[in-house]
């Protein structure tokens, strides 16, 4: 019966809070594991809190949970599942985006004005030299 507990308590682990009690277990503050991991002094606690969108770059928080757990002596694959099905709970699947080219300026009028300028300009000087 506690097997089936501990089974059901496993299932609604998330990534960060098996890290919390890896570290809390071993005794470790979260400046030290930032240290230890060359992390901003934040980012532990960020990762601690499953808000990988509050990082910097939230594409990099795969890497930064496999690297933690790694210094913890956690079960990298049990860990990585579990992260990527909470994000995959969150929506926050890898997303494609799409950019479009961007005009500076429309060049129909703006060709035409700027010829006209010139030769109003060369007309100018043309006429005040020959005076």
């Amino acid at each position: 019966m506690t097997s089936d507990i501990s089974a059901q308590a496993e299932i609604f682990m998330t990534p960060g809070s098996m890290l919390r009690s890896a570290r809390l277990s071993q005794g470790l503050g979260e400046r030290e594991v930032a240290d230890r991991l060359n992390l901003m002094p934040d980012y532990v606690a960020i990762l601690e809190r499953d808000a990988y969108q509050d990082l910097r770059s939230p594409a990099f928080a795969r890497g930064y949970v496999r690297s933690y757990g790694q210094l913890m002596g956690l079960d990298e694959a049990r860990l990585l599942k579990a992260f990527d099905e909470h994000c995959q709970d969150l929506g926050q699947e890898k997303k494609r985006v799409e950019t479009k080219s961007l005009q500076l300026q429309s060049t129909g009028f703006a060709v035409v004005v700027g010829l006209a300028t010139l030769l109003l300009l060369f007309a100018g000087l043309w006429l005040w030299r020959g005076e």
